[in-house]
């Protein structure tokens, strides 16, 4: 007489080879995707002109999977911004490293950040709606600039110390100033300006504007 089998057993025979679940593969890098592709559509066309399929179309994967990764345009729009702060100030701590001086510091700072939100239109716009954002993404998009307003303000104390500049000065506000400036060059510039140009500019008045030490001769 055959013995029964063990239901255990025959559970185990009926899992697909290495013990994985049957579906859908995995997609690599499937967040990195989508949010390369936002990104690069926001900044071309803007957050109202862009639809969900259009970037679910420009990463090659379906409408599904953008909104399993993010659960509206608007958290989406979000992390695209967050990522781009986030790229922006790894490369300015990385190009820091091997300028001295206050003045190549400060263009550092302008020529790497004018240079990324230069073909962005709209990324130097805040959330369009933090209501339809989740608490946790708006608070990590604060987060993220924060953390870029205080490497840049941490820059201008550096130079208060070396004497170059002021040290009666707010820092923080500094650090805002001087995002503000690019913020508006970026935003209200017109076709014919050449980055270099509004890099100079900027650079130019920031410093030479009053931030640089004055010494009286005595």
């Amino acid at each position: 007489m055959e013995k029964p089998r063990n239901p255990a057993t025959i559970r185990l025979r009926c899992r697909p080879p290495g013990g994985g679940r049957r579906g859908r593969r995995p997609i690599p890098r499937l967040r990195e995707r989508i949010l390369s592709s936002a990104s690069e559509l926001f900044g071309d066309k803007g957050f109202e002109q862009v639809l969900t399929d259009e970037v679910a179309a420009h990463a090659g994967v379906g409408k599904g999977s953008v909104y399993r990764q993010f659960a509206s345009k608007e958290e989406l729009y979000a992390a695209a911004v967050i990522e781009g702060l986030v790229q922006l100030r790894t490369r300015i701590e990385e190009a820091l490293s091997g300028a001295q001086s206050i003045v190549e510091r400060v263009t550092l700072i302008v020529h790497l950040t004018l240079s990324y939100f230069w073909d962005r239109h709209q990324f130097f716009a805040m959330l369009r709606d933090p209501a339809k954002v989740s608490p946790r993404t708006e608070a990590r998009y604060r987060k993220e600039r924060g953390r870029l307003a205080l490497l840049i303000s941490g820059v201008l104390a550096e130079g208060a110390r070396d004497g170059a500049i002021r040290t009666d000065l707010d820092f923080s506000l500094m650090a805002e100033a001087l995002l503000g400036m690019m913020r508006g060059v970026r935003r209200y510039k017109g076709d014919s300006v050449l980055i270099e140009e509004a890099i100079q500019t900027v650079v130019s008045v920031f410093l030479d504007g009053g931030f640089l030490a004055i010494r009286t001769p005595r």
